[in-house]
């Protein structure tokens, strides 16, 4: 660990013994205090979110645990950190849209939606469209929702390992879709665990799944803009048709769209979801990595 690191790793660790303390006695004021002065320091909300306020409530759940509060202390400080996820997006600096849409939410059964709602301010501050949904969502209805709407990923969290046969059977209905978006897990269940779930990714916390995300789409930190990815991509899909030999018409009835759908897209005034890159890299006979390589 280098220095600086090893300072940033003390600072964020003095923030969230404060924030414990206040978070303890049910000091509203005082809780929101410590994430103030974090923002100051210039803390990213993911370094707020991950070592600041996650690490202060597994340290309140042991205290319950341990009988040294009650649940009414835990339920009123889990009130309070709520509104100090919420405060952290708020002051914090949106990138611009990356085009890309996710939907968050907690299987059937899992009742804990702190870390569903954090990741899913992350994914907003990183420029996604984002669809939280809350905890315990069953199955069958995420997906009847998913075949109503287009998006790109699907993040399911969980922090009870007995909710791991829940989300088994939700990535297994999401995975039947015609279209299947990328599914990503994450949670404490996840920690140490090895085997797979379908083809979802698993990322035991939400700064590794932004990263894991980020390769997945092709995209990072500092991405360019929804305008410039898009005539990136058009501007790609028209060079490996031209080179192919084919018309807007030809490739349409290939990626199974409209031949003005074809000519949006390559004119960058096309918003494209993963599935429709899907077919048109397909299509062209390319891949994905291919189609965004051009914009990024």
């Amino acid at each position: 660990m280098t220095r600086r690191n090893n300072d940033d790793f003390v600072l964020l660790n003095r923030f969230k013994g404060r924030l414990l303390n206040h978070l303890t006695s049910a000091d509203r004021t005082g809780s929101v205090s410590v994430i103030e002065e974090a923002l100051r320091y210039n803390c990213t909300p993911a370094s707020i979110y991950n070592s600041v306020i996650t690490p202060a409530m597994v340290d309140l759940g042991e205290l319950w645990h341990g009988g040294r509060i009650t649940i009414a202390h835990e339920h009123h400080a889990s009130q309070i950190v709520d509104d100090l996820i919420n405060m952290v997006v708020q002051k914090s600096q949106r990138l611009s849209l990356n085009g890309l849409r996710a939907l968050v939410t907690s299987p059937s059964g899992e009742n804990h939606c702190i870390g569903a709602k954090i990741f899913a301010n992350l994914l907003f501050l990183e420029g996604w469209d984002v669809e939280y949904l809350g905890p315990d969502t069953p199955a069958e209805d995420l997906t009847k929702y998913l075949m109503e709407i287009e998006v790109d990923v699907v993040a399911l969290s969980v922090v009870l390992p007995g909710n791991i046969p829940s989300v088994m059977g939700a990535v297994s209905s999401i995975e039947s879709l015609e279209n299947p978006p990328f599914v990503i897990l994450g949670g404490p269940a996840f920690k140490g665990f090895s085997d797979e779930i379908g083809t979802a990714a698993i990322a035991d916390n939400s700064a590794t799944g932004l990263t894991v995300l980020q390769d997945a789409m092709g995209i990072g930190a500092g991405h360019l803009s929804l305008r410039d990815t898009l005539l990136g991509v058009g501007g790609k899909v028209l060079e490996i048709r031209r080179a192919k030999g084919m018309n807007q018409g030809e490739l349409a009835i290939l990626a199974g769209v409209d031949r003005a759908y074809i000519s949006l897209v390559e004119n960058g005034k096309q918003n494209l979801t993963m599935a429709a890159l899907f077919k048109l890299a397909e299509a062209l006979g390319t891949s994905v990595n291919t189609l965004m390589a051009s914009s990024k």
